[in-house]
């Protein structure tokens, strides 16, 4: 027994030292250390005993840089990417012993070191605020260090959130799906030098509206030859919808059409033909389908002046084949221009004038209100601006008759009583383009169904002036479409009692030149002046005493003794006021107080007018009102005479600062109501500078040439001179008080009482051949 005790004892003394003389032969080393700079890495390797750990740091500042295992074969190894620093020298530390080795590192950069300074500082993520539902996010944590340098530690962070509804691993969260919008809150901690920094970010997880239904909308039956518009609606899980037309897919099962982006194409069918429109749609990885049928109708042979002369229409091109010339006419026309020669006027820098480049008290100016798309207040498009009557496609009239402005002439608004247009956008701009949905015929027999202008082609643009039906003119309705003679004597058929004219049979055109220049009208297309005694001559009553009156008198004096006889005319219109929502239209009217059956006022026209010049300083009248247009002529001045005129008023914006009278974007008050932006806008459309506004009152004098009353309903002697209708003391009928050093009547005669003006005058004038100028300012008119 004793001696097992020394065996064992001998034994373990003898492990003993055996281990302490292997580990006295085992390396403690570092065998390599290098800085990469292309790799951005410090390598660190060495020796030591198999499973020992290694602590490596920085051997200046003492500082951790990480810790490697020794393996099997003795070795280990340290790899740190982008580290915060490069060490000039490391140092590994073998834990459990008191061994350490020391080894400067190859290739450090000039600037290594700084262990002791360069800290952890700060540490921020970056993401996206929301994401769907079953669908993942990234997050990505930057460490900022106390020298400035960044890093980014995303997968060395430790990451945490704090949803049920989510997961997130190394910065990418995953979402699942949820009942409603989550707000999530997304966490990391960094450590570095033993210092831990953290940071967080929200996001929300949407909860996705799927795509629920495609439906389709369109027409019904379309003619050969055309095309039709439909439209692709999806509904979505929540019960909204969107116009996804243009995003569909489309198709047809026909051979007499195509589809594209919604609009089908139809050909020449032998006989009606029954389509099938389909479109898809993908929303989400959901795809819907849906269908809609019409039917290409088999249209009749083309007929009217033109079938036969061309098989397509490509708008004016197709008629500049043969009608270059009167294209060119009408190219230089008032109605194309829209300005035209203003000689007969006063108050304007240009001998070339007209709407364009001028400022009116009803739509204001044209010029920055051509035409485009307005939004009402039910959501739909509808047309706007004041070009919608020019008779051109869409581009604004230049004066040179380029090729591009002749085939900007819409020669179908005037001649093609069966074509309609709306506005559309042709490459990125708004123009006039076929409204076939509005249209009973194709588009081609439309064009070959040629015809001279009617007075349906008239009406259409000049009964809205003013922007509705008789706003402006008060003697122009939609009524003289089926006048009566109650309306106008002129225009009701002769069936009815009436002479049955149309417009053209007094605006004799020429040339594409159409006569006639009313008081508060610019430009003139011709000299031609349409006049009454064009067709009536210069006595046209049975009564002498009524053709003298003639020499001062107007037909339109007596013959028009009131307007607006069937829709109200427009008196005054407000632009001061809020808007008045037009319920049908659903878009905003300035406000205006309208008026029917109303008397005309009166005033002296010798031919010429006189205007307010758009940016000029305004100066009000005696009245308090600036002039925008009104007649020239007095009493005194020869050819001058008395003529019925509607007097508009307005109440319009002007520059306090400048006194110029300032014009509107009309389409932000129609949509709006918003004056202020409107006016804004319009000055800086025109490159003014806008400090603000205030409202000045304005007055238009505008002539009536329409709604002729028939003979019986014209005015009496007695209505002018006995029951004073006539301002005669504006009109400067006003007798002189002094004649010779007396008083007018005792100059020639003692005292009598008044006869009335019948007697009187008769007496002075018929008996004694009393010359005017003996009692009043003026000569007899010769």
């Amino acid at each position: 027994m004793r001696a097992s005790f020394w065996i064992r004892t001998c034994l373990s003394l003898c492990l003993a030292l055996g281990a302490s003389l292997a580990a006295l032969a085992t390396d403690y080393t570092i065998t390599k250390a290098e800085w990469r700079a292309g790799e951005s890495k410090l390598k660190v390797e060495g020796k030591g005993p198999r499973r020992s750990i290694v602590l490596v740091k920085d051997a200046q500042s003492g500082e951790p840089l990480g810790t490697a295992t020794v393996d099997r074969e003795e070795r280990w190894k340290l790899i740190l990417t982008a580290p915060p620093y490069v060490p000039c020298r490391v140092r590994a530390e073998f834990q459990g012993t008191t061994r350490f080795a020391e080894r400067d590192v190859r290739n450090a950069p000039a600037n290594c070191g700084g262990g002791t300074t360069v800290v952890l500082s700060s540490l921020a993520l970056s993401g996206p605020s929301e994401i769907p539902e079953n669908a993942s996010g990234t997050f990505t944590a930057t460490a900022t260090f106390s020298d400035g340098s960044t890093q980014n530690v995303t997968a060395a962070a430790v990451w945490s959130e704090d949803s049920a509804y989510a997961s997130i691993a190394a910065g990418v969260l995953s979402a699942g799906e949820v009942p409603s919008d989550q707000a999530v809150t997304v966490s990391a901690s960094y450590t570095s030098g033993g210092v831990t920094k953290s940071a967080s970010a929200g996001l929300t997880i949407r909860n996705v509206v799927a795509l629920s239904s495609l439906a389709l909308s369109g027409p019904s039956e379309i003619p050969e030859n055309a095309s039709g518009t439909f439209t692709a609606t999806a509904t979505f899980s929540d019960g909204s919808t969107q116009n996804v037309t243009a995003a569909a897919v489309w198709s047809e099962d026909s051979a007499y059409a195509s589809i594209a982006a919604g609009v089908l194409s139809a050909g020449e069918v032998p006989s009606d033909q029954a389509v099938t429109v389909s479109a898809t749609y993908t929303s989400g990885g959901v795809t819907k389908s849906a269908s809609a049928g019409l039917t290409i109708r088999d249209v009749p042979p083309l007929v009217g002046s033109h079938a036969g002369r061309f098989t397509s229409f490509e708008g004016t091109r197709t008629c500049l084949q043969c009608h270059t010339d009167e294209a060119l006419a009408f190219h230089g026309s008032a109605h194309y221009q829209w300005q035209g020669d203003a000689s007969e006027v006063d108050g304007l820098d240009s001998p070339v004038a007209g709407k364009l480049g001028g400022i009116n008290d009803f739509c204001i100016y044209p010029d920055i209100n051509w035409i485009g798309k307005l939004t009402n207040v039910y959501g739909q498009q509808v047309d706007g601006g004041c070009g919608r009557c020019h008779a051109g496609l869409g581009a604004k009239p230049t004066p040179e008759a380029t090729q591009a402005q002749l085939e900007n002439i819409d020669c179908l608004l005037c001649h093609a009583p069966q074509y309609k247009r709306t506005v559309g956008l042709v490459n990125g701009q708004y123009r006039f383009v076929p409204d076939l949905a509005k249209m009973s015929v194709s588009l081609l027999q439309a064009a070959v169904d040629i015809h001279l202008p009617s007075s349906d082609t008239c009406l259409n643009c000049h009964t809205r002036a003013g922007g509705g039906n008789n706003y402006k003119r008060g003697d122009l309705e939609e009524a003289h479409r089926n006048a009566t003679p109650a309306l106008d004597i002129h225009m009701a058929p002769e069936s009815a009692g009436g002479a049955g004219l149309a417009c053209l049979d007094c605006h004799v055109a020429a040339g594409h030149r159409i006569p006639g220049r009313g008081i508060d009208l610019r430009e003139r297309d011709t000299p031609t002046v349409v006049a009454c005694s064009n067709c009536h001559g210069d006595a046209p009553h049975d009564s002498a005493d009524l053709n003298k009156h003639l020499k001062r008198v107007d037909c339109t004096t007596c013959h028009i003794p009131s307007f607006a006889k069937g829709a109200p005319t427009d008196m005054v219109r407000d632009w001061s006021l809020p808007g008045d929502l037009d319920a049908v239209t659903g878009l905003y009217e300035p406000h205006m107080d309208k008026a029917s059956n109303v008397s005309p006022v009166y005033g002296f026209f010798n031919g010429r007018s006189r205007f307010y010049q758009f940016g000029a300083p305004a100066v009000p009248g005696p009245n308090g009102k600036i002039l925008m247009a009104g007649p020239n002529g007095s009493v005194q001045e020869p050819g001058s005479k008395i003529v019925a005129m509607k007097r508009h008023e307005g109440r319009q914006p002007m520059d306090p600062a400048t006194n110029r009278l300032l014009p509107l974007k009309i389409g932000i008050f129609f949509q709006s109501s918003d004056i202020n932006t409107a006016v804004a806008q319009g000055a800086a459309a025109v490159g003014w500078t806008y400090s603000g506004h205030t409202f000045a009152e304005t007055e238009r004098f505008m002539g009536l040439y329409h709604e002729v009353a028939s003979s019986d309903q014209a005015l009496s002697c007695a209505t002018c001179h006995d029951q004073n209708r006539l301002d005669w003391a504006t009109l400067g009928y006003t007798p002189v008080s002094t004649r010779n050093g007396k008083p007018l009547c005792s100059s020639c005669h003692g005292a009598k009482s008044n006869p009335g003006f019948f007697s009187l005058h008769n007496k002075h004038v018929g008996d004694k051949k009393i010359d005017c100028s003996n009692c009043h300012t003026f000569a007899k008119a010769s």
